[in-house]
């Protein structure tokens, strides 16, 4: 039994905060994100660090660790041959069941960011980490 309504039928309860922007990490978020909509979970995801470059409308190139990158085409060849979507296309589907996607307001004003630099198909708002916190009190949270 969890410490909270996770698990029990009411109130299902996401949150991710994701720091890295590397593919190995975005893959995740996609498929998290993605599935936990489609159970009916709140999926609740802040973004930040290098990450949040990856939600830019015009985003960072994509890159792997150095570690993966002699197996970067195996698997690309492979999500290729069973017709995986991106992680961008799974976290656009989780949006479109109710996800809600915020950006770090401390990073991206040390980025010089603004919210208008950021896609706003994907990013809901840019929020402090302790409005982020409040939003997924009580679900479960995980960091990528």
């Amino acid at each position: 039994m969890y410490g909270n309504s996770i698990g029990m039928g009411e109130n299902k309860k996401i949150g991710m905060i994701v720091f890295s922007g590397t593919e190995d990490k975005m893959i995740p978020v996609g498929v998290i994100s993605q599935g936990a909509a489609a159970m009916g979970y709140d999926v609740l995801i802040f973004f930040t660090g290098w990450a949040m470059f990856r939600l830019l409308k015009k985003p960072m190139e994509p890159t792997w660790p150095k570690e993966f990158e002699q197996m970067v085409p195996s698997l690309m060849e492979g999500m290729k041959r069973i017709k995986a979507p991106s992680w961008l296309d799974m976290l656009k589907q989780a949006k479109e069941m109710g996800a809600k996607i915020y950006v770090c307001s401390m990073m991206s004003q040390a980025a010089g960011l603004r919210k208008e630099d950021f896609d706003s198909s994907l990013v809901d708002d840019v929020v402090g980490v302790a409005a982020f916190l409040e939003m997924v009190e009580g679900g479960q949270v995980l960091f990528i």
